[in-house]
């Protein structure tokens, strides 16, 4: 399996399908939040402020098992968590990686939601909303060591009109922090004579990087979308700022290339753009494009589409930056319609498809039971070049990822059924060959069989693939209604993807199981 930044489980409010299980990779103390309360409850619950209390103080707290130093917080729920205060961190290693589903993280506009004080500290695939601060770093304030991937800030605000504030969303002072394929909309910095800078980021004292990420509708008195203090310096990459009150930046930024502004505020020159009238950001804003967040998508027409060549599509880690194979959902980056090129900020415009579906069958058969539901999938699908054939291309032997979820692929809903299926027990016979596959996480259970129909040539093959997944709650995983369901599959470097509307499901409920009656007769 391909260590990337994005991660498929199998998507339930019950058990999550935990893909960390990785040779070589040495894995942190898990401590798993199985509840959406924002405060502290008694075991067997353990909320998140609960988790991040035992991460801190190295306990066990209510149903929360104790930290080691060194730990990350996963989710088997998804939905909005209503913080009841400040999350803190002091001097602790903290990772904390979102579902499949999603998870918001809501303070109500009533508190901060991160305390960084020192200590290292790591968010994936979340969203975090309506935070508040009254000095800066409605969302997040830190003077430790900060990373951000794949999340969007929404809605954060820093300051009152008495003493007005910095940074809606992040206020930095000490670092270094690294963002990364994230979106900051609506992030206000309150405006007064006393403060007003950075909308959705104030940086302080700090290095801060931030690449291919999306900023939009920010509002400051200056540096709508960021804030840089002379003491601190911030690298920009491949990241889209548009509509800021206030500008965009405030104070000199490092310009680090294939950067889009759509003001002159930031100063860019070289392979990067100023006032640009040709973004074309999608205008209604965030929707659910996929994934675990939501993101705003980029217009055909846009000028940020196929502008970073694929050889500069790379994070700004040092010495050698790494490639950047994703974007903010976890779809392919580059997109295989134009392989030679990524797109500028956190969301990859899907131009072309890297699998062809030949046939399909989708059947979701529901239960009167609990956690009975089932869903099976019988699909026969080509790989295309992308746009060379390699070993991760070939399904049988290296896995494939299927989802389904609700709707349309331009506007799916809800948590869905993600799947990572690898590996297959391999068999051949004569010049067949196939593979099963069993994966039990009680009570869900998949089952499934794949066969090669054609070896890989000018493509990269075809494959026939039946799947049951049973020990369901589909109405949990958004799939409780009915047609259309978007079908997605995704290759295991994650560089091949395709999504397809299903229209024509089979939806409906068990057949109940018959009860056998025996009969008593008299002998003779």
């Amino acid at each position: 399996m391909a260590i990337s930044n994005r991660r498929f489980k199998l998507a339930t409010v019950v058990l999550p399908l935990f893909l960390l299980a990785m040779s070589g990779l040495a894995r942190a103390n898990i401590i798993v939040v199985n509840s959406t309360n924002g405060g502290s409850v008694p075991a067997p619950a353990c909320t998140l402020q609960d988790a991040v209390v035992a991460a801190s103080t190295a306990t066990a707290v209510n149903g929360c098992n104790a930290g080691s130093g060194n730990d990350t917080i996963e989710f088997s729920v998804t939905g909005t968590i209503a913080t009841a205060g400040g999350l803190t961190l002091t001097n602790n290693t903290l990772s904390v990686d979102g579902p499949a589903g999603g998870i918001t993280i809501d303070a109500g506009g009533n508190n901060p939601i991160f305390l960084a004080f020192g200590g290292s500290l790591t968010l994936k695939d979340l969203t975090l909303a309506n935070g508040f601060e009254f000095f800066g770093g409605g969302a997040i304030r830190s003077t430790g060591s900060v990373a951000i991937d794949d999340c969007t800030f929404v809605n954060n605000t820093a300051g009152n009109l008495a003493l007005g504030g910095n940074g809606g969303a992040i206020f930095a002072q000490g670092g270094p922090v690294t963002i990364t394929n994230s979106t900051f909309v609506n992030n206000t910095a309150i405006e007064s004579t006393e403060g007003g800078f950075g909308g959705a980021i104030f940086n302080d004292i700090t290095q801060m990087s931030i690449t291919n990420s999306t900023f939009s509708g920010n509002h400051a008195f200056s540096g709508g979308a960021l804030f840089n203090t002379l003491g601190g310096t911030v690298s920009l990459h491949g990241t889209v700022l548009a509509d800021s009150t206030g500008g965009n930046c405030g104070a000199a930024v490092t310009d680090d290339g294939y950067n889009i502004s759509d003001d002159g505020t930031c100063g860019f020159s070289g392979t990067s753009v100023n006032n640009s009238t040709t973004l074309h950001l999608d205008p209604l804003g965030l929707q659910n494009n996929g994934g675990p967040t939501q993101t705003i998508a980029l217009e055909p027409n846009s000028e940020a589409v196929d502008f970073i060549p694929v050889a500069s599509c790379t994070d700004q880690s040092s010495p050698t930056p790494l490639p950047l194979t994703t974007d903010q959902r976890g779809f392919a980056r580059p997109d295989a319609g134009n392989p030679n090129f990524c797109d500028a900020g956190a969301y990859e415009l899907l131009t072309s498809p890297d699998f062809v579906l030949n046939s399909e069958r989708v059947q979701i058969a529901r239960s009167s039971q609990a956690n009975s539901d089932k869903v099976n999938l019988g699909l026969t699908f080509t790989h295309l070049p992308d746009p060379t054939c390699n070993a991760a291309d070939d399904a049988l032997r290296n896995g494939i990822m299927v989802a389904l979820f609700a709707g349309t692929c331009g506007d799916m809903t809800g948590p869905g059924l993600s799947l990572d299926l690898d590996p297959f027990a391999v068999h051949t016979i004569g010049q067949q060959s196939y593979g099963t596959i069993f994966q039990s996480f009680p009570p869900e259970t998949v089952s499934g069989r794949i066969v090669t129909l054609s070896t890989p040539d000018d493509t990269c093959g075809e494959w026939t693939l039946n799947l049951e997944v049973a020990g369901l709650d589909t109405a949990a995983l958004g799939l409780g209604g009915g047609n259309p369901f978007a079908l997605i599959l995704t290759d295991s470097d994650l560089h091949g993807f395709g999504c397809f509307t299903i229209t024509n499901a089979i939806v409906g409920n068990q057949l109940p199981t018959p009860t056998r009656k025996v009969r008593r007769g008299v002998r003779r």
